[in-house]
């Protein structure tokens, strides 16, 4: 499987997941809603980093880590694709941190907060929609497939 094969699995599973929010979004499952917009967002940061990199993104749901790591990386860094994800990234940095806290774990140690992960309509209204805004944005990245 090449690299942009990768990518192209990621973009369909982190569009799958924001579709799959806008179905909960009918069903009124506003926690579900949440943590498939984060879920969205991983999944094509880490196709996005399989597709610049060469390189399996590294086994972190941390988003912040994710971009950092991807915009940093040297097969990256000084293309015009990697200074433009550098300067643009801090207009996007304060929701990717706020998503972050939707990630659902199932570890014994995170079931005290559970409960704080069940939101109301108007926060997951508002979660999805800039969503929908981020990946637009992280979309605009996308490289063309090499030899496919």
């Amino acid at each position: 499987m090449t690299s942009y094969e990768k990518y192209e699995y990621w973009v369909y599973l982190s569009d799958y997941d924001i579709q799959t929010a806008a179905d909960l979004i009918k069903c009124k499952r506003w926690a579900y809603v949440a943590f498939l917009c984060q879920q969205s967002v991983e999944r094509l940061v880490k196709g996005m980093f399989v597709c610049h990199t060469g390189k399996d993104a590294p086994k972190s749901h941390n988003l912040p880590y994710l971009i950092n790591t991807l915009s940093q990386h040297p097969k990256l860094a000084d293309t015009e694709v990697g200074k433009r994800l550098k300067e643009e990234k801090d207009n996007y940095e304060d929701f990717i941190i706020d998503l972050m806290f939707y990630y659902m774990s199932d570890y014994p140690f995170s079931y005290k907060r559970v409960m704080e992960r069940f939101i109301d309509e108007n926060k997951a209204m508002n979660l999805y929609e800039k969503t929908l805004e981020t990946l637009s944005w992280l979309k605009k990245f996308q490289k063309a497939p090499v030899n496919a």
